[in-house]
């Protein structure tokens, strides 16, 4: 005669006998990775949540600014953020950039340069707003200290090719056109179609078959 098996047997009402079912294991181990799922989906919300609180008061003012920017509405950045350029507690690099920003769209370049600058001293390896400041100092007609700006940016990243093409004008500014002519060189190496690239290497070359 076949034996029950025991996770078979009834157990009735009063009893002590206790037994755990084949599939029990499994179901432990789904409740478990279920609740270790909530758990985690709770802590990455709370990040999420947690994240624009590190956000300080500048570099929300910052970021309205970026959208001014793009609108062009230079006047607007400058009357929201001018009035707390002078805070002490202001430490944000992204601030000073979109004010340098506003301030070269309305060719106010000085007041620019000295924008760009405060943002360096805030994150001096920045080589967006390195660039920045070297532009700054073209437009302001300072080609030497525009080629120091733009070199460090190339030195520290070689294939922003943005800044080698400033390099570039900057050179041919001084007339400068073996350096120029490298710069736009790199420049149609990283992008092969740069037309102002192509424009000023035909230019240069034209002229410096004409000086031999």
């Amino acid at each position: 005669m076949l034996s029950i098996p025991n996770f078979m047997q009834t157990t009735f009402p009063g009893e002590e006998q206790k037994f755990f079912p084949p599939f029990f294991p499994i179901f432990l181990s789904f409740l478990l990775a279920l609740i270790l799922c909530f758990f985690s989906s709770g802590q990455e919300a709370a990040a999420q949540r947690a994240e624009p609180e590190k956000l300080t008061r500048f570099d929300r003012l910052a970021q309205e600014a970026t959208q001014l920017n793009l609108r062009g509405q230079s006047e607007k950045v400058i009357a929201l953020l001018e009035p707390h350029k002078g805070d002490k507690k202001n430490e944000s690099a992204l601030f000073f950039n979109e004010l340098g920003v506003a301030y070269r769209h309305a060719g106010r370049i000085a007041e620019s340069i000295q924008a760009y600058q405060s943002a360096l001293t805030r994150d001096p390896e920045n080589p967006v707003i390195m660039k920045n400041l070297g532009d700054a100092f073209y437009l302001n007609k300072d080609y030497p200290k525009a080629i120091e700006q733009y070199q460090k940016v190339v030195q520290a990243n070689p294939r922003f090719h943005q800044a080698h093409s400033s390099l570039g004008l900057a050179y041919y500014q001084l007339k400068k056109y073996e350096e120029a002519l490298e710069e736009f060189e790199i420049v149609l190496k990283l992008n092969p179609k740069d037309e102002q690239a192509k424009k000023f290497r035909e230019a240069i070359l034209k002229k410096v078959r004409g000086q031999k």
